[in-house]
């Protein structure tokens, strides 16, 4: 253990003895053999991957504990911290349990939460696809031991590392977690109902052998983060927000019009699907998520969907590192030119001002650039008997690297060549074939750049100063820390591009920044 620990907080107690239980009990620990690498550093007092540095070389031990330190603290008010064992590809499977104050301890079957982004889980489902029924009848009574042995009173979750026929015991969450509505859905039970009968001093409504399970439950967690830059969280008001679906549960506190701030977790909302397979819950949920209709901040909605449809993930081969390993899902490939296309029509229909991208002169090709799903797409087009002449366009809208789209009509849809898409375009979201993204008209002449300040490394996302590591005068190397930012209950680290001399430092600790805002100028 690194820094003080604070005997007032029941649930790190609960930690630590569930901890000593398990090894008395013969249970490996992930506490065991720290002295070799990779390891984790974590926070004792709390979860959802804050206060968590994975550590590879042990010259970097000393500051991932001081990085994970200062998270925590800010996170959970604690800043105590323990390292364990990094296993490499093993998965991360659960055990739900709970407690009633008359001595009675049951589990509701395990959860699987492997899939995860910054040590937090991004997809869980139940049951696991890859926990055998030996090792489900081992870990379930190891969970329900622990909790008894402690006493434990109310809804808890064991969790367990598991690498091949072995798993180590991790930690016991000492609350009902995000993820509860997967063991809701494949149960048919209400968690929160038992929380509340429990705390009241009832007996648990029924007993270990009338639970059982039911098909297949996945959920994911939608977020205003960018995957393919980094998961870096977005903010931003919510233009569209509709996750209404019949085949999916949706817990949200979101509505349109909302402001995503950079104070909060980014969680926007959790979207459940229950089937008899788990081939037909997952693909419930992809469509689900991809006729959702989410605008104002860039998520990870077609990140999720992609996921669910990889074969990898179908066919239940998930670990801790599966987004290590499968990088294509974190910016899957979209056709967002028919979707370009729509809003074109849409803003292209006859009226007393001019269309988009007008121009009186015909041999002068016309173009929009547009966000589309939360990437640049820029047309450009001529106008002919046939239809527009339509090409997608890298760079400068005239004089960019160009790639023909083809011949392209726009009545009620979307033709390219003579294949005809219906399309539906709203204030912020456009749907082509089933897939809605959101869409954003992009300003045709950007003056910013007169106004800019000095180049120099900036803020990936709006949050607060907390570390400030330099001053003008010092050298620095490419790589070194500048300037530490807090954004979202995240920590962030910015760093220098190249080797040089600080001429300026732009912020100061405690200050609120936004997200592109220069912090310090190195020449």
């Amino acid at each position: 253990w690194i820094g003080p620990t604070p005997a007032s907080i029941r649930a790190m107690a609960l930690k630590v003895e569930a901890k000593a239980l398990a090894e008395r009990a013969g249970v490996p620990l992930l506490t065991s053999g720290t002295d070799r690498f990779p390891v984790l550093v974590k926070a004792s007092a709390g979860g959802g991957g804050k206060g968590m540095r994975r550590v590879d070389d042990p010259a970097d031990l000393e500051e991932a504990v001081a990085a994970a330190k200062r998270e925590a603290a800010s996170a959970f008010g604690d800043d105590t911290v323990f390292i364990e064992r990094y296993l490499e590809h093993a998965r991360h499977v659960e055990v739900q349990v709970f407690g009633d104050t008359h001595g009675n301890v049951v589990h509701l079957f395990e959860r699987e939460c492997s899939i995860q982004r910054r040590h937090q889980k991004v997809v869980e489902e139940s049951p696991s696809p890859g926990v055998t029924p030996e090792l489900r009848e081992q870990m379930t009574a190891a969970a329900v031991s622990l909790a008894r042995e402690i006493g434990y009173v109310g809804a808890g979750t064991v969790e367990f590392m598991v690498a091949g026929d072995e798993f180590f015991f991790l930690e016991m969450n000492t609350r009902l977690q995000v993820e509860h509505p997967v063991t809701e859905a494949v149960t048919g039970l209400d968690l929160v109902e038992w929380q509340i009968r429990v705390a009241q001093g009832d007996l648990l409504p029924v007993s270990q052998d009338e639970i059982v399970r039911n098909g297949h439950a996945i959920e994911v967690r939608l977020y205003a983060e960018d995957p393919a830059n980094g998961y870096l969280p977005n903010t931003g008001t919510l233009a569209a927000f509709e996750l209404a679906d019949p085949h999916v549960r949706v817990d949200t506190g979101f509505v349109a019009g909302d402001t995503v701030t950079a104070n909060y977790d980014p969680m926007l909302a959790k979207v459940i699907a229950h089937a008899v397979t788990r081939e037909a819950a997952a693909g419930q949920l992809a469509g689900a998520l991809r006729r959702a209709a989410v605008a104002g901040v860039i998520t990870n909605k077609d990140s999720l969907a992609a996921i669910l449809s990889e074969p990898d993930f179908l066919a239940g081969a998930t670990a801790t590192d599966y987004l290590d390993l499968h990088t294509d899902v974190l910016d899957p490939p979209l056709d967002r030119v028919r979707h370009a296309l729509a809003v074109l029509r849409a803003l292209d229909r006859p009226s007393p001002v001019a269309p988009a991208g007008w121009r009186n002169v015909p041999a002068v090709p016309e173009w929009l650039s547009l966000l589309v799903g939360g990437r640049p797409v820029t047309l450009r087009w001529t106008r002919s008997r046939e239809g527009l002449l339509v090409e997608t366009v890298e760079g400068d809208p005239l004089l960019g690297e160009a790639t023909p789209v083809g011949v392209v009509r726009l009545d009620n849809g979307v033709e390219i060549d003579g294949v005809f898409t219906p399309a539906e375009v709203g204030d912020a979201t456009v749907t082509v074939d089933g897939l809605t993204l959101s869409y954003d008209v992009l300003p045709r002449f950007d003056d910013s750049a007169g106004h800019a300040d000095a180049g120099g490394p900036t803020t990936p996302v709006p949050g607060t100063i907390t570390q400030v590591r330099v001053e003008a005068g010092d050298t620095v190397t490419a790589g070194q820390i500048l300037v530490v930012l807090e954004a979202m209950k995240m920590e962030h680290t910015i760093t220098a591009d190249a080797d040089g001399e600080v001429t300026a430092v732009h912020v100061r600790v405690g200050q609120s920044v936004d997200a592109h805002q220069v912090v310090v100028t190195v020449d």
